[in-house]
């Protein structure tokens, strides 16, 4: 089976993508990832076969940035990511790129992250199946639907496409997630065709010596940098910290440089990237922006985390690790917050077992390489004739 996975670039979205394209490529598939060419670093590092389309010139994209900096409505400032840049501006770039990739490589099934429109409009138009893999929570996701959709409408009829302005075709594609339930908001309803696995891939492992100070992991993802919150932000945080027994490791984003953060104190190390699982291994806590990658990444690993919410669906997550006792929120114009709540997350071991609790919920699911039979199914269904 060829399987095309379709992303946008931000880490976030591209690593969820990641588990399941190297589940099935371990099960003999052949994988390939198109994304915009500012992916392909990150794909680089995951080791996975990578076919690339032009990004949106920035010319088309700073408006909406420039939107979303002038307001303070955080609501307002979803819709016009959502809509206006992934609905709108990226979709309309990956269109020809995606349609090239699928016509020259042929793949039997499409594989999307939750804000890649056009590999779903492309497979559709050539009778491709499509599936998604979630990089938000479910109430996230069913948002994103409802406030692409109508933008959505016009790449459509360029495609050939009847209108769906409720988005039911892409509702309706199965929806792949290693999100725990526990996770989930109370009272959301959960679409039938909602898969969830457990990806049982091997984790490094570390004990910490009981002599040694706690190490705290610190990371607002690879957004935060172009939106005008380094080096501040960063610095406070280092600030904040400074004085407290622990050793901090913080990753800043490939568009960040460390050395605009000044000198360091001699118990700070600054990256621009570390592999999460690698860091997660030894840390203690993770002081995060509550990206939901990043997020779930710490509860899988059992860490407790202190969340400092930016933008988009960061104070949703924040909101449910606070709930389930996994963390605490704080405010990033508040340092002394921070401080706070990591003193807390570390003293309290209350945290540590409530991450624990959730990162054992996995194994009661089955395990990500059954999302093959789950893609298989779906490619029968579509009737193509053989699959290898």
């Amino acid at each position: 089976m060829r399987v095309l996975f379709t992303s946008t670039p931000g880490s976030g979205h591209l690593g969820p993508l990641f588990p399941f394209a190297h589940a099935l490529r371990r099960s003999g598939h052949e994988v390939l990832v198109a994304a915009p060419v500012s992916a392909q670093a990150r794909v680089e590092r995951a080791g996975l076969a990578y076919l690339s389309y032009a990004d949106p010139l920035e010319r088309d994209l700073a408006p909406y940035w420039e939107a979303v900096r002038a307001t303070a409505d955080f609501e307002a400032a979803n819709e016009i990511v959502i809509a206006g840049i992934f609905g709108g501006v990226r979709a309309r770039a990956a269109l020809p790129g995606v349609e090239l990739a699928m016509d020259a490589w042929r793949p039997h099934v499409v594989v999307r992250e939750s804000c890649e429109f056009a590999g779903a409009i492309a497979a559709e138009a050539r009778g491709i199946p499509h599936a998604r893999v979630g990089a938000f929570l479910t109430q996230t996701e069913d948002y994103v639907i409802r406030t692409a959709a109508p933008v959505l409408e016009e790449l459509r009829a360029w495609a050939g496409l009847e209108p769906d302005p409720e988005g039911r075709t892409l509702d309706e594609a199965p929806y792949l997630t290693l999100t725990p339930p526990s996770l989930e908001a109370p009272g959301v309803t959960v679409a039938s065709r909602t898969l969830r696995f457990h990806d049982a891939a091997p984790r490094p492992h570390s004990v910490r010596d009981p002599g040694e100070p706690p190490l705290v992991y610190a990371t607002f993802g690879t957004v935060a940098p172009t939106l005008g919150l380094f080096p501040e932000l960063y610095r406070s945080l280092i600030d904040a910290l400074a004085d407290l027994r622990l050793r901090l490791v913080m990753t800043v984003g490939d568009a960040a440089d460390p050395a605009e953060l000044g000198p360091l104190p001699d118990h700070v190390r600054v990256e621009r990237w570390i592999p999460h699982a690698e860091i997660l291994a030894r840390a203690s806590a993770m002081v995060g922006h509550g990206g939901f990658g990043t997020t779930l990444g710490a509860l899988l690993a059992g860490v407790p985390q202190v969340v400092v919410p930016l933008f988009a669906d960061q104070p949703y997550n924040a909101a449910r690790i606070a709930e389930i006792g996994a963390g605490l929120q704080a405010d990033a114009e508040a340092p002394e917050t921070i401080r706070a709540a990591v003193q807390r997350v570390l003293g309290d071991g209350r945290f540590r077992a409530a991450a624990g609790a959730v990162a054992h919920e996995p194994f009661t699911l089955p395990p990500i390489e059954a999302a093959e039979s789950a893609l298989l199914e779906l490619v029968q269904a579509s009737g193509e004739r053989r699959v290898a």
